[in-house]
């Protein structure tokens, strides 16, 4: 069996995150192996058991598993890239911060590969200066954000803070490892 390059999907705290399994299937079907991980606020939005049955991999939630070894460490240097699906407001600070008190935030910091972010959050959110500050620190940092788009929010407000569309995730994430891998 050929080695499939391998893209970590970390799955945060939004309602948006019943988007990530379709994200999961997708990057399956493109050739990647998808390793999950969750936020502990993640897992109150969806059930690592679907992580794992849609990805094959189990689901990882913790910095240290009680192997002995490091998997934020590990997975970094492993990921062809790491997709942040959906990216909230509050993880987009910590990720901007520099911070590393999670698997998540842990693993962007371990990673050299592309890291693609996905906002979801409502719109006020999304407009919010320090929102704003956030997300020019972590493009100039590099990320690659995926969105958000135009459209109603759980709320039931609408403006731009939805998340992108799983297609159209997918297809950042093959395009982002395609470019990386051609600079190198």
């Amino acid at each position: 069996m050929v080695d499939r390059p391998t893209v970590v999907l970390a799955v945060t705290g939004s309602v948006a995150a019943y988007k990530a399994p379709i994200v999961a299937r997708g990057l399956a079907a493109a050739g990647y192996r998808v390793v999950p991980m969750m936020t502990r606020s993640a897992a109150q939005f969806l059930g690592a058991t679907t992580l794992a049955g849609i990805t094959g991999e189990r689901v990882r939630d913790a910095m240290f598993d009680g192997s002995g070894g490091e998997p934020h460490v590990e997975l970094g240097k492993l990921a062809a890239a790491v997709v942040i699906v959906p990216a909230t407001a509050d993880v987009i600070a910590r990720l901007a911060q520099g911070r590393a008190d999670d698997i998540v935030s842990a693993t962007v910091l371990c990673t050299r590969a592309p890291v693609l972010v996905v906002p979801a959050m409502h719109p006020t959110m999304w407009s919010h200066p320090a929102t704003r500050r956030n997300v020019a620190t972590l493009a100039s940092d590099g990320a690659i954000f995926v969105g958000p788009i135009d459209g109603p929010v759980a709320s039931g407000d609408s403006g731009l803070g939805r998340m992108s569309e799983p297609d159209d995730v997918v297809r950042s994430v093959v395009y982002a490892i395609a470019r990386s891998s051609a600079d190198r």
